[in-house]
């Protein structure tokens, strides 16, 4: 048989099987997400573990969301399974079609050095400063930690419709009434991502009870992919693998910079979409680093699908990749014979992709373009970066990167010349970012007279990149090691700066928890934020079962919540209770100003709840039992007692 007809023939077996399982529910949960996983170490983008890690990840984190744009109501079957079929058939097929596949086959298995295991533990270390969200297996858990952060219902509520329809919100028909749907302005590939491992673990819809939960784990476990994901880039980078004992101290405080510093204020602020888009942009610099002179395909795809990730998730990070991006294609317009023909054609279809990956969103945004000023300088809630500690790692790098370029010009070899002078590049490149946090802070400066929260967002954004890019400069001016050095020496040296590694995870505070009564209480936040779950969860509000009744309860199409005085946020309650039934719509965000009134004098809530129910004739209104007397009152003067319901 010819090679090609027998990939041909593998792969359709493979996709087919893979189909088939799948369909019939004999491919799910564990095992599913488990394939899925061993499919992005096996694909054989890199021979190193951490550098494939990187590649396979950057892909996936960038191309996943795009299959959304196709709505399931096409495809015939669920996201999950024709992204398992694809890449598990295409992989089989690229095995058969080749002269020896059993050499290729053998490609499937990376090479593995202790350093690739760093990734690993990072990962570990993230998901134990996340260990409650992800051990959390009740709704009524679920919804107690998300209702304490306003950022999560709109996040939720962007998954929810996802998972509901089959597709991304902005290719949802019209509802019932030709309104638009909520948030369809809205970049969603972090929620389009977790819809698919939603897809993948449980095929189908499922109750909003199971919805709630998922969200909540799943984006725990995105945040720790994020790490993980930033760490392989660091492992994967050449001056790191040859000096890799030297540079594991450093990896550890960048990968605390993520964990315990930093990176753990979006992560618990309810920001994973804007935490896995500081770690997609991080992970693109860090890729482009790992190549010298000529630019691969792969790194090109890689970078395309970075650049994607980003744009779906928070645009305005692509200024952090800018500089380092135009300078690495800067090289190959200044050299194209380099390449050859098959080169610029498998390059031009990834940019392609890419392009039609990166107008999707901007098309999205286009409603918000007039008001994208005002965006920047709107007031909000986030917790501010330690200033000093911006200013330390955002001045080495600036230094490190002036060291990298002096040192370039008096390296000899070609090779250490080209990975200083790219190192210097990104380096370098921070200071883009650096302005254009500073004319965030003079816009915000001028029209509130103080900075805002754009302004910290994006500087933590900053930071996050900025420690691993001090670590990647650092480690490009150590010199390669001597030849032959004595192997007791280098087991001692191994030894001793693992120790220091350890310790450097504390770099941003003491992080073992329950040993406050000893007198050494943990003072990183992430182990504060999970003590305050932990309480919560030990005696969930009273207003959390209500809020899940209310969107559970047998009602009508459209409703809306009002919760009594004295439990929780009215406009919050609403827009919670819409999102569990997907039924976030310009209507209902519309809504949200007049459950404001309620906010501001319960005292007026029949009268808002009339004016509601007269300006919308076809909704219906539930309200807790406490409310339920006198709105009915009121109402019953006007008519509209018919439209109010008690809730259960």
């Amino acid at each position: 048989m010819n090679r090609h007809i027998r990939g041909l023939v593998a792969l359709a077996v493979v996709a087919s099987v893979l189909v088939v399982l799948r369909t019939h529910g004999l491919l799910q949960g564990l095992p599913a997400l488990a394939l899925a996983v061993l499919l992005v170490l096996t694909v054989p983008s890199a021979r190193n573990l951490s550098q494939r890690l990187l590649y396979n990840g950057l892909i996936t984190l960038g191309a996943v969301p795009l299959t959304w744009w196709v709505p399931e109501r096409f495809l015939g079957v669920d996201h999950g399974t024709l992204l398992l079929a694809a890449v598990a058939g295409l992989t089989a097929g690229w095995i058969a079609a080749g002269k020896s596949p059993r050499r290729r086959a053998l490609r499937l298995l990376p090479r593995v050095r202790a350093i690739d295991s760093l990734p690993f533990l990072a990962g570990i270390l993230s998901a134990s400063s996340l260990g409650v969200m992800l051990s959390v297996r009740s709704p009524l858990e679920a919804l107690a930690i998300m209702t304490s952060r306003w950022d999560y219902q709109s996040h939720f509520s962007i998954y929810h419709m996802i998972r509901s329809h089959g597709e991304v919100i902005p290719t949802i028909p019209p509802g019932a009434v030709g309104e638009l749907w909520g948030f369809a302005e809205y970049p969603q590939g972090f929620h389009a991502l977790i819809a698919t491992l939603s897809n993948l673990y449980r095929p189908g819809e499922a109750g909003v009870d199971s919805e709630v939960i998922s969200y909540i784990v799943l984006q725990a476990a995105v945040c720790s992919l994020t790490v993980l994901l930033v760490v392989a880039g660091l492992c994967a980078l050449p001056a790191v693998r040859r000096r890799a004992a030297i540079a594991a101290p450093g990896i550890a405080v960048a990968a605390a910079a993520w964990i315990y510093g930093p990176g753990a204020i979006p992560v618990y602020g309810g920001f994973g979409n804007f935490y896995m888009a500081c770690g997609m942009a991080t992970a693109t610099v860090l890729a482009l680093l790992t190549v010298q002179r000529r630019l691969p395909v792969i790194a090109v795809a890689v970078v395309g699908a970075g650049l994607v990730g980003i744009c779906n998730n928070w645009l305005l990070l692509v200024s952090l990749v800018m500089v380092i991006i135009i300078t690495k294609l800067w090289g190959v317009a200044r050299n194209p014979g380099a390449y050859g023909l098959s080169w610029w054609l498998l390059a031009a279809g990834c940019g392609i992709v890419t392009l039609i990956g990166i107008a999707l969103p901007l098309v999205q945004l286009i409603p918000l373009i007039r008001s994208s000023q005002g965006i920047l300088e709107a007031l909000g809630g986030i917790v501010v970066p330690d200033l000093g500690q911006a200013l330390l790692v955002l001045t080495l790098v600036v230094v490190l990167g002036f060291a990298n370029l002096s040192a370039s010009a008096r390296t000899g070899s070609r090779f250490l010349r080209a990975e200083r002078l790219d190192v210097a590049k990104a380096s370098l490149g921070l200071l883009v970012p650096v302005a254009v946090g500073v004319y965030l802070a003079v816009t915000q400066s001028m029209q509130h007279a103080s900075l805002t929260y754009y302004f910290y967002k994006y500087l933590i954004a900053v930071l996050l990149l900025a420690w691993p890019l001090a670590v990647a400069a650092a480690a490009a001016l150590i010199p390669p090691p001597a030849v032959g050095p004595a192997r007791r020496r280098n087991i001692g040296l191994a030894a001793g700066l693992s120790i220091v590694a350890v310790a450097a995870t504390q770099a941003f505070g003491f992080s073992l928890p329950d040993l406050d009564k000893a007198g050494l209480p943990a003072t990183v936040r992430p182990v504060g934020e999970m003590t305050v779950q932990k309480a919560l969860l030990a005696s969930v509000p009273g207003y959390v079962p209500r809020l899940l009744r209310s969107a559970t309860q047998q009602q009508p199409e459209s409703t809306l919540y009002v919760p009594a005085p004295g439990t929780m946020d009215p406009v919050l309650a609403a827009r919670w209770q819409w999102g569990m039934r997907a039924k976030s719509s310009s209507t209902t965000t519309n809504l949200g100003w007049l459950v404001y009134e309620i906010t501001k004098d319960y005292a007026r809530a029949p009268e808002v709840i009339a004016r509601i129910l007269n300006e919308n004739p076809d909704m219906s209104v539930i309200v807790d039992a406490e409310l339920y007397t006198p709105v009915h009152a009121h109402l019953s003067t006007l008519g509209l007692e018919g439209r109010l319901i008690r809730l259960a």
